[in-house]
């Protein structure tokens, strides 16, 4: 009898190891709550599964097997990017898991955000044929309290007596967020082929981008003519001096301010400028060549009143006097040839 009660236990033992799932789920929070907070670039696996006993979200359809991770704070128009990866289902083709994105939800709305769940975008994210996808995703709001949320899911619609009872592992990572840029070009008619055009860059909280950061102005006209160069932002103002060539004088310039996107930022890029180039303004005269002119003046005006006075001088003042103007005229002789040398004019 003993010995027959221990082959029934052994059978039920058996049964039941068959129906239930190989393992239950793993990784992640079944709430906001309980949702582990990632780091970023940081590599994370977990599990889900089809029991009906398991979903965390029900609806008059289906259920499904949530699974919820947090993410660090986030600002509005951050781009962050989710490597992922999943095994295709055994008893249905494709595969079984599906990624959602979900901001400000807590323990007591997180359910009805989710709603009936969905693969698709603007919120929902699906695999590729490969059983992996690299997700961009765009963050709608800024989040400085962890209020941001992956969540990975699956349907859990398979009651535990179930031969379809299955596993479905899955792994990600987040690469860091890149912020986003907002570009002003303003308008200009007319700009000197030696002038400046100037650009302001702010961040998405409306602050000054950081400085250091360079950007490119690339400037087009007619037969395929193009010119670029570059500068570095400094208090979110970006000032590019030009060096246009004769080409481009008296024609229609398409100017356009653009930064390609790195690991902390997204690429940018303005609208188009078109302005007339016209030609180059003389630069202005330099600190010694405006000393040495000036010294040049005042020689000048000695030489011309030594003179004045010696024409209606007599004697010995007048030879004296003429003496003095002489003087004068040798020293405004060589500075002169020394105001022409600073001024380029040599």
């Amino acid at each position: 009898m003993r010995k027959a009660m221990i082959v029934v236990a052994a059978i039920s033992i058996a049964s039941f190891l068959i129906a239930a799932p190989a393992s239950a789920f793993e990784g992640g929070g079944r709430s906001p709550s309980t949702a582990p907070l990632i780091e970023w670039g940081q590599h994370y696996a977990g599990q889900l599964n089809n029991h009906r006993e398991d979903a965390n979200v029900n609806s008059s359809c289906c259920g499904r097997d949530v699974a919820l991770w947090r993410l660090p704070a986030v600002s509005t128009h951050d781009q962050i990017v989710v490597n992922w990866h999943a095994l295709p289902s055994t008893y249905q083709s494709g595969f079984p898991v599906c990624m959602m994105i979900a901001q400000g939800i807590n323990d007591f709305n997180w359910g009805s955000v989710f709603g009936s769940g969905s693969c698709s975008s603007p919120n929902g994210y699906s695999l590729s044929g490969s059983g992996t996808a690299a997700s961009q995703i765009t963050l709608q709001n800024t989040d400085t309290g962890g209020s941001t949320y992956l969540e990975f899911w699956s349907y859990a619609d398979e009651p535990s007596m179930s031969k379809e009872l299955e596993t479905f592992p899955y792994d990600f990572s987040v690469e860091p967020p890149r912020h986003a840029l907002t570009l002003t070009f303003p308008s200009v008619k007319t700009v000197p082929a030696n002038g400046a055009l100037g650009a302001s860059v702010i961040g998405a909280t409306g602050l000054p981008a950081p400085d250091g950061l360079v950007y490119t102005l690339t400037a087009n006209w007619k037969e395929g003519g193009t010119w670029i160069t570059t500068a570095p932002s400094v208090g979110g103002h970006i000032t590019f001096p030009l060096a246009l060539p004769e080409a481009a004088l008296n024609t229609s310039v398409r100017f356009i301010v653009s930064r390609a996107p790195d690991g902390s930022f997204q690429g940018v890029e303005s609208p188009a400028v078109r302005a007339k180039v016209t030609n180059p303004v003389p630069p202005a005269p330099s600190p010694a060549c405006k000393q040495a002119t000036a010294r040049a003046h005042t020689l000048s005006r000695q030489y011309r009143r030594l003179n004045s006075h010696a024409r209606y001088a007599h004697g010995q003042t007048r030879r004296r006097l003429r003496n003095r103007a002489r003087r004068a005229h040798r020293a405004l002789g060589y500075a002169r040839s020394e105001a022409a040398k600073a001024c380029g004019r040599a």
